[in-house]
C-alpha cells in the first residue's frame, strides 16, 4: 500500500502538469500578462521604478526575471513559471494535508482534486503571481505546523525559520496575502494558549522578524493603497458575491446569479454542511488553521470592500486549496462506503468535465486575437507607417508582440487611471490628439471592443482602407480590431 502511495503521487503530478501545459501558450496572452512580459525587458533599476508606480509587490517580478533569463521571455516560457508553481501547490497541499490531518489518504485524494481543478489550472496558465503565491501560503502553513509540532522541538529553529522565509516571500508577492498571514496568526494565538506554550517566544519573535522584513517597502506600500483607495477598476460586492466565488472555485465557470440562484443557494447550503460535517469529524487541531485560511481571507476582503471594493475572484486562488481540503476531508470522513466511493468519483470526474467544458466554451480555434492581429501587422506594416492604438488594455499586448520596428503611440486624449498600466507608460508612448500624420501617410489604428472601451472618432480626412477584426478567447476581451487608414 505505501509503495502504490508513493507511486501515485508522481502520478498526480505528471497529469497535473499535462492538463496544464495543454494550449498553454494557444490563448493570447492579456493587459495583465503583457504587464509582467514587458517589465522583464528593463534593467532591474527600472524594472523595480516601475513596479513602485504599480499596485502590487515586487517579489514575483524578481524570480520572473531569473526565470525569463534562463528561459527566455516566450509566452510559454512566461505561463511555464505559473504552471512549475501549480504543480509544486499540489506537492505542498499533499505535505499540509499528511501534517495537518495525518492522514495519507486524505492527502492523496486532496491532491488529485487540486491537480484537476479547473480553477487551479485557469491561473496556473497565466503570467501572473497567483500560483507563486497559493505555493507560498500552503508551504507556509506546512513549516508553521512542523514548528508548532510537539516533534518540531528538535529543531525548532529549522522550521519556524522556513516559515519567517516564506511568509516573507508571500507577502511581497501579493498583498491579499497578508489575509491568509492573519489567518496563520489567529491560529498561532488559539494554539499556544490552547494546546502548548513552548513556542511561545518563537513565534512572537517570527512575526516580530517579518513585520520588520517590510519596513523597506512600507513607503511604496502606502503610494500604492493610496492609488487604489483613490480610484480601482473593481465592481462593487452584491449578495451573490460569495456564492458566485464558490461556484466558480469548484467549477472553475462563471455563472448568471440572476438566472441560477436557487442552484446557488442549493450550492452554499450544501458547502456549508460539508465543512462543519469535516470540522465536527476531525479531531486535530489544525483542522482550525484549514478553516481559517479558508475563512479570514474572505471576511477581510469583506470589510475593506464596505470602502473600496478590491474582491475579486481570482484573487481568492490563495484560498482555493483550503477549501478544496475541507471538502475532500467531508467525503472521506462518511463512513458509508457506497456513498463515500460515489462522492469521490463525482469529484473526479466532475473536476474532468468542467474542464473538458472550459475548453469547448472557449474554442479557441478561431480566436486568435491580438497574437493574430500583430502577425498581421507584423507582415503589413512598413517602416514609415504610424501604428496608434486606442486602448490602454491591448496597448501592452501589441507591444509585446510588435515586430514592426515602427512605435506604436497610445491614444489617451485624456488621463490614464494607474490601473491601466501606466507604470509602463511614459509621455512619449502617448498622443493626445491625431495631428502628427501627414498628407499620404499610412496609420493603422489598432481597438478592442472589449474591457468596455470606447471607440473614438477618427479624423475625417484619414481614409479607411481595410479592416480586419481578430476575436479573442475571452468575451469580456473582445475583438482586436485593427483598421488601415491612408491620410489625405
Amino acid at each position: 500500500m505505501n509503495i502504490k502511495k508513493i507511486i501515485l503521487l508522481p502520478f498526480i503530478l505528471i497529469i497535473a502538469a499535462v492538463l496544464r501545459i495543454y494550449n498553454l501558450a494557444a490563448i493570447s496572452l492579456w493587459h495583465d500578462e503583457a504587464f509582467s512580459g514587458l517589465l522583464m525587458r528593463y534593467d532591474l533599476g527600472e524594472m523595480l521604478y516601475r513596479i513602485g508606480l504599480d499596485v502590487h509587490p515586487p517579489f514575483y517580478y524578481l524570480i520572473l526575471r531569473i526565470w525569463d533569463f534562463c528561459f527566455g521571455n516566450s509566452l510559454f516560457s512566461l505561463r511555464m513559471f505559473s504552471v512549475f508553481f501549480s504543480i509544486l501547490i499540489i506537492l505542498a497541499v499533499y505535505l499540509f494535508v499528511k501534517q495537518a490531518f495525518k492522514n495519507k489518504k486524505l492527502a492523496l485524494f486532496s491532491s488529485v482534486i487540486t491537480a484537476l481543478n479547473c480553477f487551479q489550472i485557469q491561473y496556473a496558465q497565466e503570467a501572473r503571481m497567483y500560483t507563486l503565491g497559493a505555493f507560498l501560503i500552503i508551504i507556509s502553513s506546512y513549516f508553521l505546523l512542523r514548528a508548532l509540532d510537539k516533534g518540531g522541538k528538535k529543531s525548532p529553529w529549522l522550521w519556524w525559520g522556513l516559515y519567517i522565509v516564506a511568509v516573507i516571500a508571500g507577502i511581497y508577492t501579493h498583498y491579499y496575502i497578508f489575509f491568509s498571514i492573519a489567518a496563520q496568526a489567529l491560529f498561532v494565538v488559539y494554539y499556544l494558549f490552547k494546546h502548548s506554550r513552548q513556542n511561545f517566544k518563537l513565534a512572537v519573535g517570527s512575526y516580530l522578524l517579518i513585520a520588520l522584513s517590510y519596513i523597506p517597502w512600507l513607503g511604496i506600500f502606502f503610494k500604492q493603497l493610496s492609488q487604489v483607495q483613490e480610484s480601482y477598476w473593481i465592481p462593487a460586492m452584491n449578495i451573490w458575491s460569495i456564492p458566485c466565488t464558490f461556484y466558480k472555485l469548484s467549477t472553475g465557470a462563471g455563472i448568471n446569479a440572476s438566472e441560477c440562484a436557487s442552484i446557488l443557494i442549493i450550492m452554499m447550503i450544501a458547502i456549508i454542511a460539508a465543512i462543519i460535517y469535516a470540522l465536527r469529524k476531525n479531531k486535530t487541531p489544525a483542522k482550525w488553521l484549514t478553516l481559517s485560511l479558508l475563512i479570514i481571507p474572505f471576511v477581510v476582503a469583506i470589510g475593506m470592500s464596505l470602502k473600496t471594493s478590491i474582491y475579486l475572484d481570482r484573487y481568492f486562488i490563495f484560498v482555493s486549496a483550503f477549501y478544496i481540503i475541507l471538502i475532500c476531508s467531508a467525503i472521506l470522513e462518511i463512513k458509508n462506503k457506497f456513498i463515500r466511493n460515489t462522492l469521490i468519483i463525482v469529484a473526479i470526474l466532475g473536476s474532468l468535465i468542467g474542464y473538458a467544458h472550459y475548453w469547448n466554451d472557449l474554442d479557441i480555434k478561431d480566436k486568435p486575437g491580438m497574437a493574430g492581429a500583430a502577425a498581421y501587422l507584423n507582415q503589413e506594416v512598413k517602416p514609415d507607417d504610424k501604428i496608434y492604438i486606442g486602448s490602454s488594455f491591448v496597448c501592452f499586448t501589441f507591444r509585446y508582440y510588435n515586430e514592426t520596428r515602427v512605435e506604436p503611440l497610445l491614444f489617451a486624449p485624456n488621463e490614464l487611471s494607474h490601473f491601466s498600466g501606466t507604470a509602463l507608460l511614459s509621455p512619449k508612448d502617448i498622443i493626445k490628439n491625431f495631428d502628427q500624420p501627414k498628407k499620404d501617410d499610412v496609420v493603422w489604428f489598432i481597438n478592442t471592443t472589449g474591457f468596455g472601451n470606447y471607440q473614438p472618432e477618427t479624423p475625417r480626412h484619414w481614409i479607411k482602407q481595410q479592416e480586419k477584426g481578430f476575436q479573442d478567447a475571452h468575451p469580456y476581451q473582445g475583438w482586436i480590431i485593427v483598421t488601415q487608414y491612408k491620410v489625405q
